[in-house]
């Protein structure tokens, strides 16, 4: 029984054993398996770049937005700003607004306009790339800074220069001493001055224009009455020294803008004669609209050009303007004072009355206004005169 049971049960034992040898190495072989898996795991996950999203997170540096005051005071050295000269001679002016930005250190480093006149950015621009802030500290860590500029661009307006002399008038003769000259006008010619002024004065014209003389032509045997031509004489003021030919570049760019504008258009060359010690420039003009033969005549005398506006109803009604100037003559020099003349005379001798023999006191008397109504006399007192 013994050895049946010893048999029968050891046998059983020996076979169990036997079917879990498989296992045991399975399962040795799995954790071995996934352990490796692991590793290979945890090395792509090593070697495998970070997300954009983090990359983009790590590489941006730190940045301020500061409003333009809290950023004005931290600036530390400034360029100077060139005005651009294209923008001064056609009168531009106005604000660029910037945005920068500054590294760590604060140089400048990326500049862009906002708003602006084109022709004033670039220079508010080329200016600001110089500027030096300090240092910008976010949270305690270094930080670059954002923010706006604001560049004003000014032109200094030269108050208007005084008016010139505007010279009289009197015995058909209009005289300037400031300009030197003696203008007589025939009977014929009725002055309306003081209308041309004053029309100038509504319109708003020009500042540095003046009117000196403005005169109609009647003729005295028209019937009826009819002007036939007028004439304006304008001072226009300018800066600086005249320029050479300046009265013929005047009126070339007459004769351009007529041009342009479809309004007329020169007839002939631009002449030029000498009055009075003056060179004068002379350009005739057809218009096509209103009075259409007109003439344009031309001086540079001292801080003025002085312009003949003349138009006519007909060619010879404005040759009858334009001689007018052929009896400008200089101004004479005005007489130097005559200086004054001793007198030769005793000083004492006014001072001496004479008197009757025997006559050793006395006191002289003036005469009495008619309105005292006191007769004039010698009056004799028995005291001394005071």
């Amino acid at each position: 029984m013994l050895r049946l049971f010893a048999g029968t049960y050891g046998s059983p034992r020996k076979d169990s054993a036997k079917t879990m040898e498989p296992i045991i190495k399975k399962t040795a072989l799995i954790k071995l398996i996934a352990l490796f898996l692991f590793s290979v795991a945890c090395a792509l996950a090593q070697s495998q770049p970070p997300s954009p999203s983090a990359a983009s997170d790590a590489a941006t540096p730190r940045r301020a937005h500061l409003d333009a005051d809290t950023a004005s005071a931290l600036v530390v050295q400034k360029a100077p700003i060139k005005y651009p000269e294209a923008a001064r001679n056609d009168g531009i002016q106005g604000t660029v607004v910037l945005k920068i930005v500054t590294d760590y250190s604060g140089d400048v480093k990326e500049v862009s306009v906002v708003s602006g006149d084109p022709a004033l950015a670039q220079a508010a621009a080329d200016a600001v790339k110089q500027w030096k802030y300090k240092s910008y500290q976010a949270d305690g860590s270094p930080a670059e800074i954002e923010t706006q500029v604001s560049i004003n661009f000014h032109l200094k307006t030269n108050p208007p220069p005084a008016a010139p002399p505007l010279g009289t008038f009197g015995n058909d003769v209009y005289s300037n001493d400031y300009f030197g000259i003696l203008y007589p006008l025939s009977r014929d010619w009725v002055r309306h001055t003081d209308v041309m002024r004053g029309k100038m004065a509504s319109e708003g014209n020009a500042q540095g224009t003046y009117v000196l003389l403005a005169a109609v032509h009647i003729p005295q045997d028209a019937e009826p009455s009819r002007a036939d031509s007028e004439f304006t004489v304008f001072a226009v003021n300018r800066s600086g020294a005249p320029l050479p030919d300046e009265c013929k570049h005047y009126m070339d760019a007459v004769a351009d803008d007529l041009h342009s504008r479809k309004e007329g258009q020169q007839k002939g060359g631009v002449r030029q004669f000498t009055l009075a010690g003056h060179d004068f420039y002379r350009g005739d003009f057809e218009f096509r609209h209103g009075i259409d033969h007109r003439t344009f005549v031309c001086a540079s005398i001292k801080d003025y050009r002085l312009q003949w506006n003349i138009a006519g109803w007909s060619k010879d009604a404005v040759e009858t303007a334009v001689a007018t100037l052929q009896s400008i003559t200089p101004l004479p020099p005005a007489a130097p004072p005559q200086p004054k003349l001793a007198s030769t005379a005793d000083p004492e001798a006014s001072k001496r009355v004479k008197v009757a023999s025997g006559v050793s006191t006395g006191c002289s008397s003036r005469k009495s206004h008619p309105s005292t109504r006191r007769t004039p006399s010698m009056l004799t007192s028995r005291a001394p005169c005071d």
